[in-house]
């Protein structure tokens, strides 16, 4: 379900889950009781809503994506405006493989290193300027060099 659809309800609509909601921003915990509750805005393509969600006897810590199982519309006031929001009874946390989290992983650490590279081409280039040479004397030789020093810095080998 989008947010547009949830901002839609009635007052008291009860809502059946199967759907996610990416969590902007994690606002206050608080605890009613033996319970512990916490308030998020989350958001989708369609729009933003308050969501206050019932953690249980224990604190949780959520972080980026929440999936509603069983949740309610309800009119409450928001920063001093009627508005609608989102009380979560029962909620998941997405869960992700082994293999999937190192697959992750493998792709932050290649997108981290082409960065790295890129910043040090980026300083030899200007090493090379500052020093006075024409890097256009000999574009293919100069790029060569750049290139290989590049290596050198990062893995420490000369090929």
């Amino acid at each position: 379900m989008k947010i547009e659809q949830l901002l839609l309800q009635e007052h008291g609509q009860k809502i059946g889950g199967g759907f996610t909601l990416a969590i902007k921003t994690r606002k206050k915990e608080w605890q009613v009781g033996t319970i512990w509750w916490q308030q998020l805005i989350c958001m989708d393509e369609t729009g933003e809503i308050p969501v206050d969600v019932k953690l249980g006897k224990e604190r949780v810590t959520l972080r980026t994506d929440i999936k509603v199982i069983v949740a309610e519309v309800r009119d409450a006031e928001y920063l001093n405006k009627p508005r609608k929001i989102l009380v979560v009874d029962q909620f998941s946390i997405p869960t992700i493989t082994v293999d999937e989290y190192y697959d992750q992983a493998d792709k932050a650490y290649a997108v981290e290193m082409k960065e790295v590279r890129g910043k040090i081409r980026h300083g030899l280039v200007c090493a090379y300027i500052s020093s006075g040479k024409d890097m256009f004397l000999y574009p293919e030789n100069t790029k060569k060099q750049i290139l290989e020093l590049t290596e050198f810095i990062m893995t420490g080998k000369v090929e």
